[in-house]
């Protein structure tokens, strides 16, 4: 009796911490075994994706190589041909769909010369080369990637392809685009469409520009007479451009290309980092006072012509399409989205500027950050990635430049366009007899300075400067005034015509001589 007792003592079973700890091995290595599994799954769906891709990439390439030279085409891309090849492909096999695409592009080889050194292959050219290649499309790359679910590449494959003779007489001419940006840099990765639908097929292709912020496009069409030929440059984040025609003997700042037999052209377009928040517009009266529902013209950006006279310019909100920008209440009006450039509003006089049928006309546009008083007023480029200083806020949104437009509703009331120049340096200049144009409308003076219809003063706190001034017409004057004494900042202009006043008002915009040490 007692041994059996002492058996039944020394008996041992499972705890209820032993079972948790055994069910949490237990669980980390079926989910260790899990992962396993399923990362072998996951690698067996990924080679076996990677194996069709591959076959559906030597597939399209071996179809390539087989067609003539001449039919090796890509629809949109940079090479123009009249019965182009799609540029994408679709197979769907076990449930899973593939996108083939293919890219060609004629390569210049510097075996026979270049006709650019930037996007010459193989470089030195040998002994021999002519220096100029002026029939650059010596072979032709056929580049294929498939792509499979969420546009993951699985395959990519790449050949070279020459035509059966080579370097035969060609009766296609190349067009060299170069894109850079305001600071004279290559803009890499922009989109570049050379467009000509006056001949038959159109000519409408596509590239991106490379490292060097070129991009070639070979055997295109001559097309000798109609600058036909026209080329936009564009990308996100950047001001876009194309070019355009001739006017008369008005000569384009980008123009329209012609293309030769036998020979390349070149363009260079000029592409800006831009905002989408650009100009904050603040419209008062002379009295400062706001004006409410007034519809403001502005234009600017891209200078058409390169003529110093012409002012007509890519970006125009009134001509040919009214889309003027309207005051609220409070006398501001915003504008997005515009080109880094020069600006100017209501054509410079009461053009483009009512409210209803009652015309109001600009006395004067006072920036409130740049680099000089008055007009035009420039919305600056601001880099990729960078933080434009300063910013004007309103409503919630930051801009890169704000002006205040100074309107009369006095057809003959004095308005200022340009004080040139429109800083002084005390150390630098003779204040004593400091000398400035102004350029505006109804400032009437003579070539004698004691005749002078009009009164200029620098105002400055509570001194006061008075300019002796000689004019042309009623637009021009030339003054001379005695600045001694003046304190370093600005100044304000007060322009006097009878009992007309004009008087630049104070405050954080610009409109007058900044006096620098």
């Amino acid at each position: 009796m007692r041994r059996r007792t002492q058996l039944k003592t020394n008996e041992s079973g499972v705890t209820l911490v032993e079972l948790v700890i055994g069910l949490t091995i237990f669980a980390i290595v079926a989910l260790s075994l899990l992962g396993l599994f399923t990362s072998l799954v996951q690698s067996s769906i990924l080679i076996k994706r990677k194996s069709v891709a591959i076959t559906l990439a030597t597939n399209r390439m071996e179809y390539l190589k087989s067609l003539p030279y001449n039919s090796l085409v890509i629809a949109g891309g940079s090479i123009y041909g009249t019965a182009p090849l799609p540029a994408d492909t679709y197979d769907t096999l076990n449930g899973v769909t593939y996108r083939t695409n293919v890219s060609i592009n004629y390569v210049d080889d510097a075996y026979d010369g270049c006709a650019s050194s930037l996007n010459c292959k193989n470089q030195p050219a040998p002994s021999g080369a002519p220096a100029t290649d002026t029939n650059p499309a010596d072979y032709k790359i056929i580049h294929v990637v498939v792509y499979g679910p969420n546009n993951i590449p699985y395959a990519e494959v790449d050949t070279q392809i020459s035509a059966r003779v080579a370097e035969t007489a060609s009766t296609t001419g190349a067009l060299f685009v170069t894109v850079i940006d305001d600071n004279g840099n290559p803009v890499s990765g922009a989109n570049i469409n050379v467009l000509n639908s006056t001949i038959s097929p159109s000519v409408n292709l596509n590239d991106s520009s490379d490292s060097n912020g070129v991009a070639i496009f070979y055997n295109l069409p001559p097309d000798t007479t109609g600058y036909d030929y026209t080329i936009t440059a564009s990308k996100s984040g950047y001001s876009s451009l194309s070019t355009i025609k001739p006017s008369g003997s008005l000569t384009p700042t980008y123009p329209s290309q012609n293309i030769f037999s036998q020979l390349s052209s070149y363009v260079t377009l000029v592409i800006k980092p831009m905002s989408i928040n650009s100009l904050v517009i603040e419209a008062t009266d002379t009295s400062g006072n706001p004006i409410g529902n007034l519809q403001v013209s502005a234009k600017g950006g891209y200078k058409k012509y390169t003529s110093t006279t012409n002012t007509e310019y890519y970006y125009n909100n009134f001509d040919p399409t009214d889309v003027r920008a309207t005051t609220g209440g409070d006398g501001i009006a915003t504008l997005s989205s515009l080109t880094p450039g020069p600006y100017i509003f209501c054509d410079g006089s009461g053009s483009g500027c009512k409210i209803g049928s009652n015309n109001y006309y600009l006395a004067a546009a006072l920036p409130y950050s740049g680099t000089n008083s008055f007009s035009p007023i420039n919305v600056p480029s601001v880099p990729i990635g960078s933080t434009p200083n300063p910013v004007f806020n309103y409503s919630g949104n930051d801009y890169v430049q704000k002006v205040r437009l100074v309107f009369s509703t006095d057809a003959s009331f004095p308005s200022i366009d340009t004080l040139t120049p429109d800083d002084a340096s005390i150390a630098n200049d003779n204040l004593s007899a400091f000398e400035f144009q102004i350029d505006g409308k109804n400032i009437p003076c003579s070539a004698s300075a004691g005749a002078c219809a009009t009164t200029v003063q620098i105002l400055q706190g509570g001194s006061s400067y008075t300019a002796s001034c000689t004019g042309t017409a009623d637009t021009h004057m030339e003054c001379i005034v005695d600045l001694t004494g003046v304190s370093v900042g600005l100044t304000q202009l007060q322009i006097v015509v009878g009992s007309k006043t004009l008087t630049v008002p104070a405050g954080s915009m610009m409109g007058g001589i900044n006096v620098t040490p």
